[in-house]
């Protein structure tokens, strides 16, 4: 996919990613998920500690440096307003890191190493729309996600989901082939769609 189109894909997955975040009631922060190990907070919380790595490997820093920039950004934010609050700037700087010059152009630091930075934007985009699936599901989120984000990541999602490292996803879950896409999409990650 061309860079500037996997940076409008990335956009798109993290506008619908905010509509339910700002849509979670104030009595649905410790609801559960289907990510088990997560309440709706800690959701939201593990993806503004996400975008915040963002802009700091984009300038290439590497895991050490740029794991001391998102500490000193403090905690995300608890539950309620703050997170909301936590989420709209982390996800308003990840989309300008991205958005940047030759941001694409090079290499980042991730987990497995150096990667070309194009792969670690693909890992976003997929992260961002399973998330928001669950998130969705937590919540009873009426709107679907957007059938363009999810159509674009799909064809990519088995080898993000192959290079991620053993454990960060459960097994996939069977769904047919004619289940719709975002189905398929989130069993490939181990969910269980209805």
């Amino acid at each position: 996919m061309p860079a500037d189109d996997l940076i409008e894909t990335f956009l798109t997955a993290q506008a619908a990613f905010t509509e339910r975040v700002h849509a979670v009631a104030p009595d649905q922060w410790q609801l559960g998920t289907p990510d088990a190990q997560w309440t709706v907070a800690d959701l939201v919380g593990h993806l503004v500690d996400e975008h915040r790595w963002a802009a700091p490997l984009l300038a290439g820093l590497d895991m050490n440096a740029a794991r001391a920039v998102v500490a000193g950004l403090g905690p995300a934010g608890g539950e309620g307003a703050a997170l909301v609050r936590a989420w709209d700037l982390a996800a308003a700087t990840a989309a300008g890191a991205f958005r940047a010059g030759a941001a694409l152009a090079g290499q980042v630091a991730i987990t497995r190493g150096w990667v070309p930075a194009v792969e670690y934007l693909e890992e976003m985009v997929l992260d961002l729309i399973v998330h928001a699936w669950d998130l969705g599901v937590a919540t009873g989120y009426p709107g679907p996600l957007p059938a363009g984000a999810v159509t674009a990541i799909y064809p990519l999602a088995q080898a993000i989901v192959d290079r991620t490292p053993a454990g960060m996803f459960d097994a996939p879950a069977d769904v047919g082939a004619d289940a719709p896409v975002i189905d398929r999409l989130v069993a490939l990650t181990g969910r269980r769609p209805a």
